[in-house]
């Protein structure tokens, strides 16, 4: 036992050792086949969600893909448009010594400024002396990297000089250039803080504005009110009310449908999303050239020998549509622009409709003689459509047979997996238990906190592994069709999830259901599924409304609904519900591991059926699945 007088950090060493001593034998066993490549970490400003990053790391992939025998990228995202705050907070950086102490990396790869800054302000903590290459960094100046040493990379120079004497051309009524943004927007602060000498080459009768907003509903009822003579350059991310961070170009497009004044930009990703155009930079050369820089420093290159290269990818694009709906003709604009989603011209279209049927009827004699040449050799095709039929067979007996033996395996696969897995989290649980056994008074509530955090995680991962067992055996499990009475059914699983209504106001509406033709155990875990979780999205209601009931639907088909008012969905990301692990609550919020809704949609595709959701946030949400009326 640990003294009374020992410290925390004795104690939190001796608890990562526990850890590392029960996975062990899983990474030892993959270290052995990385080892010998270089190691390369890719630190991203924003989440995968977001297209300019999405872009960037297009252009790092173009690099490293052909290298990926020497060089292996390990790819972080700080999500700072959808948790700004977390950046400044000590989780997200012990989060972070945590998952990378494991690797030594050659290079340090950054997106825009959230990620710079954050990486160079932890670098000793987290890869002391190790180089940094930065990506589409804003409001770049010499100065800023004054005093430090082993960083370069590629500034972002969006051309907002080039955009405003555009803007200034195609628009000249323009009096007043709005600029949307949220203060806390780094993107949009680095942008702002560049513009200076830009606006100040502006006419004198030109104004203008930086609007801040708390979120992009604020900031569409704000443009509702702009007059005719004003125009908007889109520079920095937004946010919905709730926090969320949302794609920039559902912004741009948001922008455009609300405002009656045209919208210009300086990235090439929001031309065809409600941008007129502009002079555009490209995330995808920004990444590339980033990425080729740090194989130069890999190769022994030193950092403060590679000048940061600026002004890289520019290029005139515009949107024909929103020249049309602005009345812009294509004779003002700039030599040298391009223009996307023009209409074929009359005499283009006849032109091709000549050559293709010319085209045809050469194909047409071609196809004539071809079936001549076919009659005369029927009998020798037929000859070899038996040969092929027999082999065919075989093929498809082969096949069979290796088919089911990779059942058995993938059978026993999961098996050890299951098993593999269960034992290190076991050893996490019981050493973490004789370990808070053992120390818990002499421990503050901070540490006591950490404890809890391990043992929910190992809880909730071990929930993880048994519901996609579960998901997995789901799609092999055979399938027996009886009659099966809804009625009796939702009653059961009623019952059965009483503990979790017991106490809570919840008023029941169950309408009377049909007989149905189905496996009554696999539609019990639908019905179970959806039941449980609208008993789930209602918890913070003072009164839960719980519908079930059916509804019109196709003919040949019976459709069943269970509806709720709660939390509710927001409709745009509906395509990601039926899927594995794929949540739109956090954690906090509501548990759950994500494959609940996977399993309906497996099984009442397996009943040949289908199945659909819809929702507003904060305003309930039904789901609905249709099976075939088979006679039961």
């Amino acid at each position: 036992m640990c003294p009374p007088r020992c410290s925390v950090a004795t104690l939190v060493a001796l608890l990562i050792w526990c850890v590392l001593l029960a996975l062990a034998p899983l990474t030892a066993r993959a270290d052995t086949h990385i080892h010998e490549r270089g190691h390369v970490l890719v630190l991203h400003s924003y989440g995968p969600d977001f297209t300019w990053t999405r872009s960037q790391q297009e252009g790092v992939d173009a690099v490293f893909s052909p290298l990926a025998a020497e060089y292996e990228l390990r790819i972080e995202y700080l999500d700072a448009v959808h948790n700004p705050g977390l950046l400044k907070e000590p989780l997200l950086l012990e989060l972070l010594r945590a998952k990378l102490s494991t690797q030594k990396f050659q290079v340090v790869l950054t997106s825009d400024n959230a990620a710079f800054d954050f990486a160079r302000a932890h670098r000793a903590e987290l890869f002391p002396g190790v180089p940094i290459v930065f990506m589409g960094l804003n409001g770049y100046d010499d100065a800023m990297l004054q005093g430090e040493s082993g960083i370069t990379g590629v500034a972002e120079d969006g051309d907002m000089f080039g955009t405003l004497q555009v803007l200034l051309r195609l628009a000249p009524q323009t009096r007043r250039i709005v600029f949307p943004g949220m203060a806390d927007d780094l993107t949009y602060r680095g942008i702002r803080a560049t513009l200076t000498k830009d606006l100040a080459t502006l006419p004198a009768q030109v104004e203008a504005e930086f609007r801040e907003y708390p979120h992009v509903d604020a900031l569409l009822e704000d443009l509702k009110t702009l007059p005719p003579d004003s125009a908007l350059f889109t520079i920095g991310n937004m946010r919905t009310r709730d926090g969320l961070g949302i794609s920039s170009q559902r912004a741009a497009e948001l922008m455009s449908s609300t405002a009656s004044v045209p919208l210009f930009t300086s990235w090439d990703f929001l031309v065809g999303h409600g941008a007129v155009g502009g002079s555009v930079i490209s995330g995808v050369e920004q990444g590339r050239l980033a990425a080729e820089i740090a194989v130069q420093v890999m190769h022994g290159v030193r950092p403060e020998a590679i000048p940061v290269r600026r002004g890289a990818g520019k290029t005139l694009l515009f949107d024909h549509r929103q020249l049309v709906r602005f009345d812009i003709p294509a004779s003002e604009l700039p030599s040298g622009a391009v223009v996307r989603f023009s209409p074929q011209s009359t005499l283009s279209i006849s032109r091709e409709a000549a050559w293709i049927a010319g085209v045809s009827f050469v194909l047409l004699l071609g196809v004539s003689a071809s079936l001549v040449i076919a009659v005369l050799q029927r009998r020798r095709s037929e000859e070899q459509v038996r040969a092929l039929n027999q082999a065919l067979e075989q093929r498809v007996a082969e096949r069979t047979s290796a088919l089911e033996q990779a059942n058995k395996e993938l059978e026993s696969f999961a098996y050890s997996v299951s098993h593999d897995l269960r034992a290190p989290l076991r050893h996490i649980d019981g050493f973490l238990a004789l370990l808070k056994e053992s120390v818990e008074p002499s421990l503050d509530d901070q540490s006591l906190h950490y404890m809890s955090t391990i043992a929910d995680a190992a809880r909730r991962m071990s929930t993880l592994i048994d519901d996609l067992l579960a998901f997995s055996r789901m799609g092999r499990q055979d399938m027996s069709k009886t009659p099966v009475d809804l009625n009796a059914l939702v009653a059961d699983v009623i019952r059965g999830l009483a503990p979790e209504a017991a106490g809570r106001d919840i008023d029941w509406r169950i309408a009377d259901l049909p007989v149905v033709a189905g496996d009554r155990a696999m539609l019990r875990i639908v019905l179970f599924n959806l039941i449980s979780n609208a008993l789930k999205y209602t918890s913070k209601r003072p009164q839960a409304r719980i519908e079930i009931g059916t509804q019109p639907g196709e003919a040949g088909e019976t459709v069943v609904f269970v509806r709720d008012n709660g939390a509710g969905f927001d409709m745009r990301f509906k395509d990601k519900l039926f899927g594995v692990f794929q949540r739109l609550h956090r954690v906090d919020e509501f548990e759950g591991t994500g494959i609940g809704l996977a399993n309906v949609a497996r099984i009442i595709a397996r009943h040949g059926g289908k199945v659909w959701a819809q929702g507003q946030v904060d305003q309930g949400a039904t789901f609905s699945f249709a099976l075939p009326k088979d006679n039961p």
